[in-house]
């Protein structure tokens, strides 16, 4: 049977908080506005994060009377990335907004939409931060798909090869060729370990796992039998199950998925350093509602979400991806 938006929010005998069923699992969206991971500015043509690739090959060890060999070579470098448009409009006619006020509004149809509109257009940013970038024909914003790659001796980042330059080469690890065995939760606590020690640098660690279901099931029954689990408090307040391995906390990447968008494998995870990546919006333009629009030649008013930016990283060599297949 068909549904209306109008029976929804006008007919007075309905509940007056309707139950959810659009918004999917967002961990890696959570955490990055926890982190203060997203930043909002002015970017110009391209969004730049700077890095430091090379290190000096002039460093010497001389007699005292030995002549220093000179020389010049590009230590620093940036990465571009090219901004990408997000929209999710909201439609309301004239004939709903007559029928959707006075007593027989409990529900601002409008506001709820909008809410909706929000919640759908995060379902698919979350997705797309999971992904590859190479969804909606190549219109999709980067992934950390885009940066932590299963084959580091190939392809580029914001325009830096990672045949070129070592230092933006992600840590990448077959656990069933380097172990001989499946993962399962008997041995996955010692493979994380292994995994994060690969990127480790002083106080620069891993700090949020997105592993895939079969990953995280493995994770969370590695503790069966323990007195002590470790959780992240926030995390779990904020309602995301998580368990937390050497420092790393583990949450689950898929979940209930109503938008039916594709998330991170079953058996695969990653290990990020957060602090790496940030979503960059431009100013005016961070998923902001637009002024509302009403068209010359049909009874209808639009608001459109828009959102302009992409998702960036400065140090892709701070993370990781661990996988069986």
């Amino acid at each position: 049977m068909a549904f209306s938006d109008i029976v929804a929010s006008t007919w007075e005998y309905r509940v007056k908080k309707p139950a959810d069923a659009v918004s999917d699992n967002i961990p890696l969206v959570y955490k990055m506005k926890k982190n203060g991971g997203i930043k909002v500015g002015a970017f110009g043509r391209f969004i730049s994060e700077n890095i430091r690739l090379v290190q000096n090959q002039y460093v010497q060890l001389i007699d005292p009377d030995e002549d220093i060999s000179m020389g010049y070579n590009n230590t620093l470098g940036n990465f571009e990335f090219t901004p990408k448009i997000i929209v999710t409009p909201t439609v309301i006619n004239e004939l709903e907004m007559a029928m959707n006020q006075g007593e027989a509004q409990f529900l601002d149809l409008m506001k709820e939409r909008q809410e909706i509109a929000d919640a759908s257009t995060w379902n698919v940013m979350e997705a797309m931060l999971q992904g590859d970038g190479t969804t909606y024909g190549g219109k999709a914003f980067s992934g950390i798909r885009s940066f932590i790659v299963d084959s580091t001796g190939s392809g580029s980042i914001g325009g830096l090869s990672r045949a070129t330059y070592s230092a933006i080469r992600n840590a990448s690890v077959n656990l069933v060729s380097v172990f001989g065995s499946a993962t399962d939760s008997s041995n996955i606590e010692a493979r994380t370990r292994y995994v994060k020690n690969l990127i480790v640098r002083g106080t620069d660690k891993p700090d949020l796992g997105l592993f895939g279901q079969t990953y995280f099931n493995a994770a969370c029954d590695s503790f069966s039998g323990k007195q002590r689990i470790t959780v992240d408090k926030d995390m779990y307040e904020a309602n995301f199950d998580n368990c937390v391995i050497e420092g790393v906390t583990i949450v689950n990447s898929g979940g209930k998925i109503f938008s039916g968008l594709s998330h991170i494998a079953a058996d695969r995870g990653y290990l990020l350093n957060t602090k790496t990546f940030n979503l960059k919006m431009y100013s005016g333009y961070n998923f902001q509602p637009l002024n509302k629009r009403t068209s010359f030649n049909q009874l209808v008013e639009a608001a459109i979400l828009l959102g302009i930016g992409n998702l960036t990283i400065n140090n892709p060599g701070l993370n990781a991806v661990m996988f069986d297949s």
